[in-house]
């Protein structure tokens, strides 16, 4: 006698299981992405803001004084003073503000 040979319709059990797996990794993985990318839409925005801050004072920059005076200024985020935030300095020296055409 032999035995009966197997159904072969749908997926094996193998396969049921690493997809099972898989959709749970997603699922874990998921929420974690959503809330980066919501980090780095805020990150992205304040960094806009500092740096239109900056570009401001530099444009109303007439020596090369007064743009020292801007590199050593800090930018208040949403009027909040932060100390580890960096002054214009570097992020002019980054090429990270615009020139602003006459």
């Amino acid at each position: 006698m032999t035995a009966p040979a197997p159904s072969t319709r749908g997926p094996g059990s193998r396969a049921l299981i690493l997809g099972l797996l898989l959709a749970a990794a997603i699922a874990a993985m998921l929420p974690a992405l959503v809330a980066r990318t919501r980090r780095l839409q805020t990150m992205r925005a304040g960094l806009a803001e500092v740096l239109g801050e900056c570009g401001a004072r530099y444009a109303a920059a007439r020596s090369a004084a007064d743009t020292a005076e801007v590199d050593a200024w800090r930018p208040a985020l949403h009027g909040e003073q932060r100390p580890a935030d960096p002054a214009c300095g570097p992020y002019r020296r980054r090429n990270m503000i615009r020139a602003v055409q006459p």
